[in-house]
């Protein structure tokens, strides 16, 4: 597989640069934003996003006893 950089010109997606393609080949062509690393980009990283939205508590894995007559 082959990334080759393109811009669309409002008709068509034209190249960037030059690529080594047959005429009449098919290709396929995957629309992607570019990432250019300010975090915008389709792969931004979602990490700590809800910080300080919500509180856990000390006891959150402890079992429910709403739950007892099912543990062994």
């Amino acid at each position: 597989m082959t990334s080759i950089k393109g811009h669309f010109d409002g008709t068509a997606v034209v190249l960037d640069e030059p690529a080594d393609l047959e005429i009449g080949q098919a290709v396929r062509i995957i629309v992607e934003p570019p990432n250019d690393g300010n975090g915008d980009g389709p792969h931004r990283s979602l990490r700590g996003i809800a910080k300080g939205m919500f509180e856990m508590h000390d006891d959150f894995n402890e079992p429910l006893d709403e739950f007892t007559e099912y543990r062994r």
